[in-house]
């Protein structure tokens, strides 16, 4: 079955000659509707269905399986054959590896919210693994939109990794079943100061607490003023930071963390999925030594700890908890996290509140359009993102991610317009 998982890979690789950047207009061919014509069906026919027609628990077959977890949350592929083969991949979880647990549980979170309660609870009950726990106790409480579940998943916790307390992952686990409230925002104006990562550029990222609804990103200038448009106009295009799971930050394949990045200028992927628009390299702590990470390493700092971290922020932000989302995400470790553009397919997602943008897996993704006839690029935040950052000088500097409250609708220029005039005022 190995070989049949490989069909799609050989058939995207296929097309690494038409998928390129180039000095005129971006072309990928992965976007034509011929292609996705083709493409849409095999994926269904070949990553999905031939591969969950397997036996469990057998090993080779258990990659097989497992290997259609991810194509299903790409495109949102539910039928009632598909959640038979998850009910029956439940029943033999126990004797699969934790990898394949957390993966079917994953699945289930994405396209399945509410349909195996009772097989996610048991496995809950029976892992030894904090990351299969930690998404099935993620799977029942949903946030706290099931509340009940928190005293039991305390509970389970405490009596089954009493030794491990200190795990990032159960710490992670913990916290979110303990937060009562969400803290008030600290002043924008400050980390918009020169004052904070001084003499570097830096990306702001605005995000909805529901990050179904798209937010926005501007560029601070290594001088502490804001990146304008020909008009004068404040710099500033959407940008999605949900991921296709919608699972938590600290989770594989969750939300875009808030919190610092480094970063470290620009890189095409490989991945045909975000095609060929150059993206933004970003590093979370422990993804990358603490002495690359920080402005000025102190002599021998060599291991990370939340001081490093944490004496990067302004004096205002250093007691607001979510902005060490993304320390604690790299502690738990998340990696590959980046800004990018997008080819995937907004079709798939119509009928959700983020479309026409597409969800990643935990990146920042803005919107681009692609000419269905010649896969031209012909809309794209993306490139007026990387053009924003070489105006302001480079692509060296930090990202920060901010949620700006719990309103449903998108992030709009005008909620963070007044503290950019504060803070360059005091230039």
């Amino acid at each position: 079955m190995k070989a049949i998982f490989a069909f799609l890979i050989i058939f995207l690789t296929f097309l690494s000659p038409f998928c390129h950047a180039q000095d005129g207009p971006v072309y990928s061919q992965f976007t034509t509707e011929a292609f996705r014509n083709q493409f849409n069906p095999a994926l269904i026919k070949w990553s999905i269905l031939n591969n969950i027609k397997e036996s469990l628990p057998d090993t080779n077959n258990q990659y097989d399986f497992q290997s259609a977890f991810w194509p299903m949350e790409l495109i949102l592929y539910k039928t009632p054959y598909v959640h038979e083969r998850l009910a029956y991949a439940f029943t033999k979880a126990d004797s699969c590896t934790s990898e394949f647990q957390r993966g079917l549980v994953e699945v289930s979170y994405t396209n399945w919210p509410d349909a195996f309660r009772p097989q996610v609870r048991r496995l809950m009950k029976y892992t030894d693994s904090p990351k299969v726990f930690a998404i099935c106790a993620e799977y029942l409480w949903r946030g706290g939109k099931h509340p009940e579940e928190k005293a039991n998943i305390t509970a389970l916790m405490k009596r089954k990794f009493d030794t491990m307390q200190d795990n990032p992952v159960l710490m992670m686990l913990k916290q979110r079943l303990e937060e009562e409230t969400y803290p008030p925002l600290p002043s924008l104006t400050d980390i918009f100061s020169e004052q904070f990562a001084p003499g570097l550029t830096v990306i702001y990222s605005f995000q909805r607490q529901e990050r179904d609804y798209p937010g926005l990103v501007i560029v601070r200038k290594p001088d502490g003023h804001f990146v304008r448009d020909s008009s004068g106009k404040i710099f500033a295009v959407s940008q999605l930071a949900r991921s296709i799971t919608n699972l938590p930050f600290y989770l594989t394949n969750g939300n875009t963390p808030q919190g610092i990045f480094r970063m470290s200028g620009f890189g095409i992927s490989s991945s045909r999925f975000i095609g060929p628009t150059p993206n933004i390299q970003l590093s979370m702590p422990y993804e990358i030594p603490v002495d690359s990470f920080l402005i000025s390493p102190a002599p021998g700092d060599t291991s990370w700890d939340i001081a490093s971290y944490k004496n990067l922020l302004p004096a205002s932000w250093r007691q607001y908890a979510p902005i060490f989302q993304s320390y604690y995400a790299g502690e738990c470790g998340r990696t590959a996290i980046i800004a990018h553009g997008t080819t995937i397919d907004q079709d798939y997602y119509k009928g959700q509140i983020y479309f026409p943008q597409t969800p990643s897996q935990g990146c920042l993704c803005a919107h681009e359009v692609w000419s269905p006839a010649t896969g031209q690029r012909l809309e794209s935040d993306q490139q007026k993102l990387d053009d924003a950052v070489r105006q302001a000088g480079n692509g060296i500097g930090y990202a920060v991610v901010i949620d700006l409250g719990d309103k449903k609708s998108p992030v709009k220029v005008e909620e963070v317009l007044p503290y950019i005039m504060k803070a360059e005022e005091k230039l």
